[in-house]
């Protein structure tokens, strides 16, 4: 009992010591009970791989090699280590070749993936939104005149960077370790060779100059325009707030006048077309096989196309005037959204414009702030559905900026295109 009181009233008199230890103590507890996880769970995705590598391999087919594009800067600075932790010894012990390139830029990415000439069956994002639209863009690129070869050739999309728009989509909802298990998830969707079909979007300068034409950028989410979309691209400047920097920079954005507060514009839209002879040879894709032993240069091959149709309607024999019809409208809101529409396969699948309110008042603003980096969501006062987008901004200021698939690039007219099911990606089994 003596030493027992002899230990409380050492705490006593050292109490600030006693704090920090006790905050020490219970932090290494912690950690330690986390790491143990990890090792639990590491060891038995470990178990479940190795069936894939100690199996036969195909004759066709040889070893499956994958080529992985690496944003060391991703994830502030920590993406290659997490990499080199979590997904490369799973794909090594599957036997997968991996080759691994580091990027420095997004042109370097893009770059890469056009003078990519080592036969690779799939190309792995080890990044963010960034580097997913730099690699569907080089990939988009370089088979300009093919785009059956673009979705012959899947991607994989390891989400290790700051935003993981796309590759959230489709993750298990997880009480903890959450990072761990989505990096563990995508990378066994590329193991088990789990593939989906994606729409994607082909946004194209209007007015270029042809003597140096610019190449058109290729997203696979959507383009958002105005002042939440400003003050969403800027949060990291408030990081000396921690953890509320996202509430911290809707307070005190509210109050510049450099946000996109008006954007005025010329928008022309065609109206979406259930199949018609314009558009069914554009739009619908071909029915083609799946088979795990096809690579993509396999593209190349001639091969037989049987042609898709909802209820076997032949479209080739559909009259509508109305297809490609452009319809013109003047706009003034405080955000444009154009997103994908997620529809099933045999759908013809259409574009979103989503505009906001044209005028919003500063309490406003950072309540629909709040709430959609909380639950994604903006107030919208009118959507409206489309095939193909041109669009006409307003420009007052050098620094306005669009933002394709949360990526900045300069505000000028455009021209949005639909690109049904190209591009096919790995995805991670969603449990019931």
């Amino acid at each position: 009992m003596a030493k027992v009181l002899t230990l409380l009233k050492t705490i006593r008199n050292n109490w600030k010591k006693s704090v920090v230890g006790a905050a020490a103590f219970s932090y290494g507890i912690s950690y330690g009970k986390q790491t143990y996880d990890i090792e639990q769970l590491m060891r038995q995705c470990c178990k479940d791989v190795a069936s894939y590598g100690n199996g036969s391999c195909n004759t066709n087919s040889g070893i499956r090699r994958v080529t992985v594009i690496l944003n060391p800067a991703a994830k502030k600075r920590k993406a290659k280590k997490l990499f080199q932790k979590y997904c490369e010894p799973l794909l090594h012990l599957a036997g997968i070749s991996v080759t691994v390139i580091d990027t420095q830029s997004g042109s370097h990415a893009r770059n890469t993936i056009m003078n990519l000439e080592t036969p690779t069956d799939a190309i792995i994002v080890a990044g963010g939104d960034g580097t997913l639209l730099d690699v569907v863009t080089g990939l988009m690129r370089k088979y300009e005149h093919n785009l059956h070869a673009v979705k012959q050739c899947p991607i994989g999309i390891l989400p290790l960077g700051n935003t993981n728009t796309i590759a959230s989509m489709f993750y298990n909802k997880y009480e903890d370790l959450v990072d761990v298990h989505n990096m563990i998830d995508a990378t066994m969707a590329i193991i088990k060779n789990n593939l989906k079909s994606i729409d994607a979007i082909e946004i194209n300068l209007l007015n270029d100059d042809p003597e140096n034409p610019i190449k058109p950028v290729y997203a696979v989410k959507g383009i958002e325009w105005g002042a939440w979309s400003d003050t969403h691209a800027h949060i990291d400047k408030y990081w000396y707030w921690g953890f509320l920097r996202k509430y911290a920079a809707y307070v005190f954005s509210g109050y510049k006048s450099n946000l996109n507060w008006k954007c005025n514009a010329v928008l022309k839209y065609t109206n979406p077309c259930k199949g018609c002879s314009r558009c069914y040879a554009k739009n619908f894709s071909y029915n083609q096989s799946t088979n795990s032993n096809r690579r993509w240069w396999h593209a190349f091959l001639p091969k037989n196309k049987t042609f898709v149709s909802d209820n076997h309607i032949d479209y080739s024999k559909v009259i509508n005037e109305n297809c490609g019809t452009l319809h013109e409208m003047s706009i003034s809101t405080t955000e444009l959204c154009v997103k994908i529409e997620s529809m099933p396969v045999q759908t013809m699948p259409l574009l979103k414009i989503a505009l906001g309110p044209e005028n919003i008042d500063y309490t406003t603003f950072v309540e629909k702030g709040w709430k959609r980096e909380n639950d994604n969501e903006l107030p919208i006062n009118l959507v409206l559905d489309a095939k193909d987008i041109e669009l006409y901004p307003e420009i007052t200021n050098e620094d306005q900026m669009f933002y394709i698939d949360q990526e900045e690039y300069e505000l000028k007219p455009i021209q949005v295109r639909l690109l049904p099911q190209s591009v096919t990606i790995f995805y991670p089994e969603l449990n019931s």
